[in-house]
This record gives C-alpha cells, structure tokens and sequence, in this order.
C-alpha cells in the first residue's frame, strides 16, 4: 500500500511559515503530546522555507545527550565551517556569529528543545535574543520547559503552538488515502476514539490491522476490527503511569472501564487519589466541566492500564466498576454497568437485558443492541426483545433476508394488535427505506390495517408517508389529522406525519404546529418510534426554509451535525449541502453532498439516499464534472425514482448537465415535468427550489403557471418569493427584480438571485442607473456564487484535450492514478504522461496546485 499518507494541516504551516518569516522574525514553539505530528509539521515548514532560498539548520535534542555538554550541537560544530578551530569554545562562537550575521538566510529547527543539555540551550537562546535567528522549536507536554528554553517563553520571543490531534475529517481522510476507500463509520470512530487523533497511534493501530488481515471490504466502507496496539507504542506512554500508587492504579483502572466516572462513584476516601491523578495528567474532566465526570487523558492510557490484566483479573475489576455505577440512580451509567457486566460473564436478568437492547438502539449502537436482545431472547420468546433485533439488524444493513425473517419473528411473536402495530410501523420503515421499497411496506401494511382495530392509527401516518414514497399522489386525498389521546404513540406518529406533509406543502404555521404537538412525545414514545425527534427535527428546518431565513436553517442544521456518528449524521450533511447548492457554493456543496450519500447509505430512517444521490449529480454538473455525476445518477435504483424528491433532483442533474453540453432546450424540458409532477404530489418547497433552476436556465414562463399555483396553495415566503422573480421576469421588470433580490438571498437562492439580476440588466431599459445598480449588485452575488460553465468553454480556457480534462478532474478530487486509470480503463502510466502535460500546460508543477488552478479558471 506504499507509504503512510500524511495530511497537511495547513492553516497550521502558514501560520508558523508566516511568524518565521515576518520582519522582525517571531520564533515559534510548536507543543503537543507525543505523536501528534509536531515533527512532521515542522518538516513541512522546513521544506517550505527551504523552498524559498533559507538554509536549514537543524537540532535534535536527546534526553541521552541532555548530561554532555554541547551534546545536541556537536554535529554542527563538527561541520567543515567551523572545524578548523581546536578550541570547542572557539567553534561555538564562530558557529553563532556566522548564523547570526545572516539570520534572515537560515532556519533553527529545534526537535525536542526540553531535551537540550544546558550550553545548547543557552547558544539556542544567544541565536534568538541576540541575533533574532527564526527558530522552530518542538516540545512534548509531559517534558517540562526550564532554564533557557523557559527564558525564550518569560520574555516572550516565541510564539507557542499547541498542536491537537487530527481532527474527525483529517482522520477520515488519512485512512481512505490509505485504504484506497472511506472506512466504514463504527471503525472510523473507534480508530478516532481509540486514538484522540493522534497521527501515531492512528498509523499503528491501523498497521496492526492489516499485519492481522482485520481489515476487509465491506458494504459501508473498509472495516478495521479492532487490535491491540502494539508494544513499542505503549512504551510511550507507559512512563506517564509507571510511578501511580497502587491506589492510584486501581482507581485509574476503573476509571478506564467505565469512563467517564462521575464524581459520586467515588468513594470518600478517595478523594484525594482521584485529585492526585488530575494533578499527575492521568485524569481530566469531561464536558461539560461543571459535571465532575473524568476521563482519562489519552485514549490509550486505558489499553496501557489493562495491557498485563488475564480474563479473571479484567472481569474482577468491570463487576467492582459496574457495582459502582449501579448504586447510582442514572440510566446512561445503568447502561455501562449492564454493559460491564455483560462483558465480564455476569449474569443479567431478561428484563435488564431488554432495557440494555432498547437503550443501545435508541443511543444509536445498534451492534450491542443486537447482542443484547439475543441475550434476551436466548432466555424467552419476547416479542419486543425481537423487534429491537430486528430494528437493529435494520440500522447495520445486514443481509436482507436475515432482517426481513427478523421482522416475521417478532411479528409472530405479537400477543395483541398494539405489538403488532408497533413491528409493523418499524418493518415497513426498513422495507421503504432501507431495502427501497416503499411500494411494498404500503402493501404489506394497507393488508394488515383491516386487522389492527384502534391500533391502525399508529400505522396509517407511517402508510401515507410509503405511499408518497411510491409516488402515490391518491395517499394526499385523506389528510392526516391529529389523535383524540394526545399522549399516545399514535398521537406521535400523527405529529410527525401532518408535520411532514406540511413541510412538503410549505404550510409553515401547520408544520410549527405538528412539530410542537409532537416534541413532548418524542422522548415518551421513543420503543415505538426512535427517530421521532430526528424526523421532527428535520421539519423544523424544513420551517426555517420555508420561511425564507436560511441562516437559522443553516445554523440549525450545523448544530445537529456535530454528533457524526448519530443516524441523523446523513440528514443534516444533506440539509447543509442543498442549503450550500441553492446559494450558489459549489465547492462547499460538493464535498457535503458526497458525504451524506456515504452517511445515508449506512443510516437512513428518512429515505433520502436516493434524493442524496441525485442532490451530488447535481452538483457535479454545475461543476461540469459530467463523469461523476452521470455515474452518480447511475447508481440509482428504480424504486429511488418513483421518490419526487429524487424525481425534482435528478431533473436539476440532467438539466445541469444539458447546458454543460449546450443545450439549453433540453434542459427545460427536463424540469418543467418535474416540476409538475413535485406540485401533484404535494411537494411545493422541493418543487420551488427546482423552479428556481429553470428560472436560472431561462424557462420562467414555463414555470410561471405552476409557481402561481403553488404559491397560492403554500403561503410559504419562499414559494411566494420565487413566484413573484418569476412574474418580474416574465414582465421584464427589472425594478421588481432588484427589489426581490435582498429576500432571495436571506432565503438562500443567491444564485437564482445572481441569474435574474444578470438578465435583467440586459432587458432595454432607459433607466441607466437601474441597470447599473442591478449589475453591481449582480457581481456582489458573484463573489460567492461559483459559476456554471459548459465542460467545453471550461476545457478551452485551460488548452486541454479532453482526456486531459478529464484527467485533471479526477486528480483535482484527489483520485489516485491507479483509481483514475482503474475508471477510464488505461493504464496508470498513461494517466500519469498526461497529468504531466496537464502541469507543463497549466504551468504548476503538481497535484498539490492543481485543484486551485481548476477552481480558479471555472
């Protein structure tokens, strides 16, 4: 697999680069744990400076050299410059004055400053005082700084760095570069909790992986089974914890099993243990602060705490914590003890397994959820334990049959109508969403419906939402309306379906008032429907949108997406890459989009993979990616296509990628059906935005009627909005354009925006000023809004061939040879000759500059 990849962090590298390169200097310290990348990171600012003209000097401080004198500086005083002279003394003042004298020529790398014997450090800081030599130190944290190097600090001559771990995405991006593809998301947040995105631990772990052939293909991304790390890396940082009293240890111990630790699990005597750990940096508190729960201060502190633990001594200490936990009055700490127990061969009871299987599929580990309901089941027929299996095989999208045959299992387990109700609101939501049959799940539960009695209500919100799924416009005939028991599940499901059909309509004051109707059940009721607050979560910022404030709908989004491992993960990447495609970010909208259709492909409880699919289409057309976007759009499945949402978004891809080839026509005759068909089927928001792609590619007056409509039926300002551009449009009332445009944008459509200004500047006008103003304004809009280009004026611009442009796409996406070469069905070395002419004609000298270029010339 060639050698480890590495990822730049480069805002980091420009900010060191610029503090060594200012006038005066700023010399800079960079501080992190160990195996975090300071040394790399500093290898980089080296190579960049270095490419400038300076000449790098470097220094390697060793804790074995820290008792010789000049010990860390002996290479460089050995050196020719210098070497005549007997005296050290002597080649210790020409080695100073000969850097100081040219400061501004040379770079001071310093790796492991702390470790500097004391003469080197104080030459070190004669180069920096003195002579204001750049220098570049480096610093673990557990090495104090003293005597010179602590000066530099006191007296503020160095800037300091403190370098964290990889962020969640660099993690994700060093292991697709390694693995050839993204990981599957259980191993990329074990790997990343495992390893607090530390780039060392992060390369062994996953090194020791593939040395025990636990990395395999699989239908979600490459899955790494969890190992052991290795040794020599517990040596790192086992002298952080070789010193712990046996007090000290054991209670760091627990601590490791059922981290993070609340405050009352601890007993009083150990009180002062517990803040004798803080003190020494085992321990650190956990968010929020002001909660008191601990954590250790390195993942693998707990591997190297229970490294040397057999099977009796580990399962001794999971039942001590587990006890702990358990006198607690706390349901996520009950969880953790179950868990300890479970996994330490205790015996558990059928209804705290039960309780374990819900908890775990509700807080989104479906795996334990799994293990725990067959513990259950193992002990009796329990119908509810059999439907938290098969829900659980449902979200880990195993083998189909094994969850359909999961669903008949509980099923036929059922004592009343209401269980039954339940597995099959559940199971036809497995079938829609996950297997993409929504025409079935209506099937299956409009046969059932007759049966359930009362029980019906919890199904029939669920059956019209399938129906619609199955473009089934009959399912908008019967509206939904709200439950007489208000507190029930029934009344839950109600509130979310009357919520999105509101949504769908953009009836914002009814879909405000399901989403309220439904917040207070959602917790109550989550056995039966567990994600009630995703789905209602998903229609308020459906509200936001409709009501034209995308910056709420925006930040809503944000918020929700910062939890990466949750189902919802793909919801809000999809939410904030069509927020980004509407305003006219490509750039931003791209690498969102292809996310979600990763994140929606492993989690989707909403059915928007497909919409997702067709959502990354489009947004490579705009780009004039036409490859990708055609393979996208490949990829999906028939039934995806009786979805309009996925009908509304694959319309813009093929209209996109129309006026990519210069056929304007064509692509209005892509969306105006579509449009028409999004209006039958209720869907008025999701058919606006497609209208406003039309408005874009000059076909207003074909959506004039059926925006009119739609905004008639909504209410929703940004219907109301896009139906009035129209109408300026189709009047050529460029004053009325101007005026709508500063609400287009609050709302999000920049780039409708944009498009309207651009042509209405062109109408006649005898107003000069009015047709200045609109261009000004046109090209204010502009600055953010990425231009759509036809491949072929694209390519032109650059002087490629096709195949070269082609090329150079995919190499900009960060494709590798073997990947592009693999796709086009050439060989790597032809792929390789023509990036080569795609450099010399672009004038860059590789990869690196070659997405800029491309973005540059769009």
């Amino acid at each position: 697999m060639g050698t480890w990849p590495i990822v730049a962090r480069g805002a980091v590298l420009d900010a060191l680069v610029e503090g060594l390169t200012r006038t005066p200097p700023r010399s800079q310290l960079l501080r992190g744990p160990s195996g975090v990348g300071k040394t790399t990171l500093a290898a980089g600012v080296s190579a960049a400076l270095a490419a400038r003209g300076r000449t790098i000097v470097p220094v390697v401080a060793l804790s074995e050299l820290q008792g010789v004198p000049l010990g860390a500086l002996a290479p460089l005083l050995a050196s020719s410059s210098v070497a005549e002279h007997a005296d050290i003394a002597v080649r210790l003042s020409e080695l100073v004055a000969l850097i100081g004298r040219h400061a501004d020529a040379y770079l001071l790398v310093v790796d492991d400053a702390p470790l500097l014997d004391p003469a080197s450090a104080a030459a070190l800081y004669q180069l920096v005082r003195v002579f204001a030599v750049p220098t570049l130190l480096t610093a673990r944290d557990e090495h104090p700084l003293t005597g010179a190097v602590a000066r530099l600090l006191h007296e503020d001559l160095v800037t300091v760095t403190d370098l964290e771990g990889l962020t969640l995405d660099e993690t994700r991006t060093v292991l697709r570069r390694r693995l050839g593809a993204d990981p599957r998301p259980e191993s990329l947040q074990r790997l990343f909790g495992a390893t607090a995105g530390n780039p060392l631990f992060l390369r062994e772990l996953t090194l020791a992986a593939e040395r025990s052939d636990r990395v395999r293909p699989g239908p979600y991304g490459v899955e790494i089974d969890p190992v052991r790390l290795p040794d020599h890396v517990l040596d790192t940082v086992a002298g952080r914890l070789a010193d712990l009293s046996p007090p000290e240890r054991r209670l760091a111990e627990l601590v490791a099993l059922a981290q993070p630790w609340p405050p009352a699990a601890t007993r009083p005597d150990e009180r002062g243990v517990i803040a004798d750990l803080v003190d020494a940096g085992v321990l650190v508190l956990a968010e929020p602060a002001d909660a008191g729960f601990l954590h250790l201060a390195h993942p693998v502190f707990a591997e190297a705490l229970l490294a040397g633990f057999g099977a009796d001594e580990r399962a001794e200490r999971r039942r001590e914590a587990a006890e702990r936990l358990l006198a607690l009055d706390d349901d996520p700490l009950r969880f953790t003890a179950l868990c300890l127990l479970s996994d330490g061969g205790g015996a558990l009871e059928l209804t705290d397994l039960v309780w374990a299987a819900e908890y775990a599929h509700l807080a989104g580990d479906h795996a334990r959820a799994v293990h725990s309901a067959e513990r259950a089941l193992d002990f009796a027929p329990d119908a509810h334990a059999a439907l938290i299996r098969a829900s659980a095989l449902s979200a880990l999208g195993g083998d189909p049959a094994t969850t359909d045959a999961a669903f008949a299992r509980a099923a036929g387990l059922c004592l009343d109508v209401e269980a039954r109700a339940r597995v099959e609101v559940r199971w036809g939501q497995h079938t829609a969403v996950r297997d993409h049959d929504p025409a079935r799940a209506a099937q299956r539960a409009s046969a059932l419906l007759p049966s359930l009695g009362d029980a019906a209500a919890l199904v029939t919100p669920d059956l019209a939402k399938w129906r619609l799924m199955a473009g089934d416009a009959s399912a908008l005939d019967t509206p939904l309306t709200a439950q007489a028991d208000a507190d029930s599940a029934a009344a839950l499901n109600a509130a979310i379906g009357m919520a999105m059909m509101a949504t769908m309509a953009g009836r914002v004051d009814d879909a405000r008032r399901a989403v309220d109707a439904g917040r207070p059940l959602a917790d109550r009721f989550a056995a039966v429907q567990p994600f009630a607050g995703g789905l209602l979560d998903l229609s308020a910022f459906l509200v936001h949108v409709a009501e034209g404030r995308i910056a709420e709908a925006r930040a809503f989004a944000e918020q929700r997406r910062l939890q990466p491992f949750t189902d919802a993960a793909g919801v809000w990447s999809y939410a904030l890459a069509l927020v980004h495609l509407h305003a006219g970010r490509l750039h931003d909208a791209r690498p969102l989009a292809l996310l979600a259709i990763e994140q929606l492909r492993w989690r989707d409880f909403t059915g928007l993979v497909g919409p997702a699919i067709a959502l990354g289409a489009t947004v490579h057309a705009q780009l004039g990616e036409v490859e990708p976007a055609r393979a996208l759009l490949a990829s999906l499945q028939p039934a995806h296509r009786d979805d309009v949402k996925v009908v509304l978004q694959e319309a813009e891809a093929e209209a996109w990628l129309a006026v990519v080839a210069d056929e304007p026509g064509r692509a209005v005759g892509m969306l105006v059906p579509a449009v028409a068909r999004g209006i039958e089927l209720g869907h008025l928001l999701l058919a606006t935005l497609t209208a406003s792609v039309a408005v874009r590619v000059g076909a207003a007056a074909e959506v004039r009627e059926l925006l009119a409509t739609a905004a008639s039926a909504s209410g929703s300002p940004l219907v109301t909005a896009v139906a009035q551009l129209v109408e300026a449009i189709a009047d050529r009332d460029a004053a009325a354009v101007l005026a709508l445009v500063d609400g287009l944008e609050r709302a999000g459509l920049a780039a409708v925006a944009q498009s309207a200004l651009e042509r209405s500047a062109e109408w006649p006008s005898a107003d000069r000023m009015l047709e200045r103003r609109a261009r000004v304004r046109a090209a204010e809009l502009g600055l953010t809004v990425v231009p759509v280009r036809t491949a072929r004026s694209a390519r032109t611009a650059t002087g490629l061939t096709e195949r070269e442009w082609d090329i150079a796409q995919a190499a900009a996406r960060r494709e590798r040879s073997r990947e592009i070469a693999d796709r086009l069905g050439v060989s790597v070395r032809t792929v390789d000759n023509h990036l080569a002419s795609v450099y010399r004609k672009l004038g860059i000298s590789g990869r690196a500059e070659l997405e800029n270029e491309l973005r540059e010339r769009r």
